[in-house]
C-alpha cells in the first residue's frame, strides 16, 4: 500500500512536474495559487486531539462554575453568558496571532474552551425555554452557520457540525411523535447525509473550508449504522420498533460500488475481471445487510482513493466492531456460528489464492 500511499508536499509537486517539463521552471504565479490551496497550517492531528481533550474538560469546569458559582435563576440568563462566551472566544481567537508561541497555543486552546461552553449553554438555554429536542437542533446548527466563517477552527467546525448531525439522529431515534415513521425519517437522513458526503468527496469545485463538514457527515453514518447494531431497542409505550437495516446496507453497498469505480477511473473501467468480482463482493454485503461492515469497507476504500488515512484508520477501527456484532448476533447456534465463521474464513482463503492465480491482486494487471 504504501506504493500509492505516497504523501507529497506543493513544493516537491512542483519540482516533480517542472523537472518532467509539464510546468515551467520559476512560475511563480503557478506556485502561489497552488500554495494558496492548501490548507491553513495548523498541529498535527494527535495534538489537536490532545488540545479537543484539554478544551472539553476546561468547558466542564467553565460550565460548572456557571451553574453553581453565578447566581443564574432563568434561562433566559444561560442564553446571554453562552452568547457572552463565543464572543470572548472569537476575541481571543482574533488576538491570538499566528506565531507558534506558548502564548498564541494559550490563548488558542482558552478561546476553544470559551466557544464549546458558550454554545453549549446556548443550547441548554433554547433546549430548556422551548421544552424540545428539536429546538436543540435548530439551536446548534443556528450558533453553527453563525460562527463557521468567523471562528475559522477545524476542530470547532467538525466538533460543531458533527453536534448538529447527532442531535437530528437522536431527536430521529428517541422522539415520540415519530411512532409510524420513524424507519422512514431515519433512513431519509442517512439518504441525504450519503448524498451530501458523496458531494464533498468526489467533487473538485468544494472549498476546503468544507473538509471537517465532510468528516462530520462519515462519522455521523458511522453513528447511524451504531444505532442499528446497539443494544438497546427503539420502544415506547407498550410498542416496540424497529428500524431494519436493509435500506442502509443497500445504501452503502451501493456507495462502495460507485466508489470503487471513481477510483478506477470511471464506470467504463469496471469491466475488467478483478473490478468486476468487487463490484459482486460490495454487492454480495448489500444483501447480506451489513450495513456497519460495507460502512467501514468504504470508508477505508475512499481513504486508500483520497490519500487520506484519517478515514482509513475509522474503517479499520470499526470494521472488527461490526464483524464481531454480525456473527454474534447470528440467530443460530453456536456449533453453527463456528461452521460460519470457518466457512467464512476459508471463502476468504479461497477468494485470496484465486486472484493471486489470475493475478489480479497486482496493481497493474488488475
Amino acid at each position: 500500500m504504501s506504493r500509492y500511499m505516497t504523501s507529497y508536499s506543493a513544493s516537491d509537486l512542483l519540482r516533480a512536474l517542472s523537472a518532467k517539463g509539464f510546468v515551467e521552471s520559476g512560475d511563480q504565479e503557478l506556485e502561489s495559487f497552488v500554495l494558496a490551496q492548501q490548507q491553513e497550517t495548523e498541529l498535527p492531528l494527535y495534538i489537536r486531539a490532545l488540545v479537543g481533550v484539554g478544551a472539553f474538560i476546561a468547558s466542564i469546569c467553565l460550565i460548572g462554575l456557571v451553574a453553581l458559582g453565578l447566581s443564574v435563576d432563568e434561562n433566559e440568563d444561560f442564553l446571554i453568558i453562552g452568547l457572552a462566551f463565543v464572543a470572548l472566544a472569537i476575541v481571543l481567537q482574533k488576538f491570538s496571532g499566528n506565531g507558534a508561541t506558548i502564548r498564541q497555543s494559550f490563548m488558542m486552546q482558552s478561546s476553544f474552551a470559551f466557544m464549546a461552553t458558550g454554545k453549549s449553554l446556548f443550547v441548554f438555554a433554547l433546549v430548556m425555554i422551548f421544552e424540545s429536542g428539536w429546538a436543540g437542533t435548530l439551536a446548534t446548527l443556528g450558533i453553527t452557520v453563525a460562527t463557521y466563517y468567523v471562528y475559522r477552527m477545524s476542530v470547532d467546525r467538525f466538533l460543531s457540525s458533527f453536534a448538529v448531525l447527532f442531535s437530528i439522529h437522536l431527536n430521529v431515534a428517541f422522539v415520540e411523535e415519530l411512532p409510524e415513521s420513524r424507519e422512514i425519517f431515519f433512513n431519509l437522513f442517512v439518504f441525504c447525509e450519503v448524498l451530501l458526503a458523496a458531494l464533498l468527496t468526489w467533487s473538485g469545485k468544494i472549498r476546503r473550508d468544507f473538509v471537517p463538514v465532510k468528516y462530520a457527515l462519515f462519522c455521523s453514518l458511522c453513528v447511524a449504522a451504531l444505532f442499528l447494531v446497539s443494544r438497546f431497542e427503539f420502544a415506547y409505550a407498550m410498542e416496540e420498533e424497529v428500524i431494519r437495516p436493509l435500506f442502509m446496507s443497500l445504501l452503502f453497498a451501493g456507495a462502495l460500488i460507485a466508489a470503487i469505480a471513481w477510483i478506477a477511473g470511471g464506470p467504463a473501467k469496471l469491466k475488467s475481471e478483478a473490478l468486476i468480482l468487487a463490484c459482486l463482493g460490495a454487492a454480495a454485503l448489500g444483501a447480506i445487510a451489513a450495513p456497519g461492515i460495507t460502512l467501514a469497507i468504504l470508508l477505508m476504500v475512499l481513504g486508500y482513493g483520497k490519500h487520506e488515512k484519517i478515514m482509513i484508520a475509522m474503517g479499520a477501527l470499526l470494521l472488527p466492531l461490526f464483524l464481531y456484532h454480525y456473527y454474534y448476533e447470528l440467530d443460530v447456534s453456536l456449533l453453527q456460528k463456528s461452521g460460519v465463521l470457518v466457512g467464512s474464513g476459508l471463502l476468504l482463503l479461497a477468494a485470496r489464492f484465486y486472484l493471486h492465480f489470475r493475478k489480479l491482486d497486482q496493481g497493474d494487471t488488475a
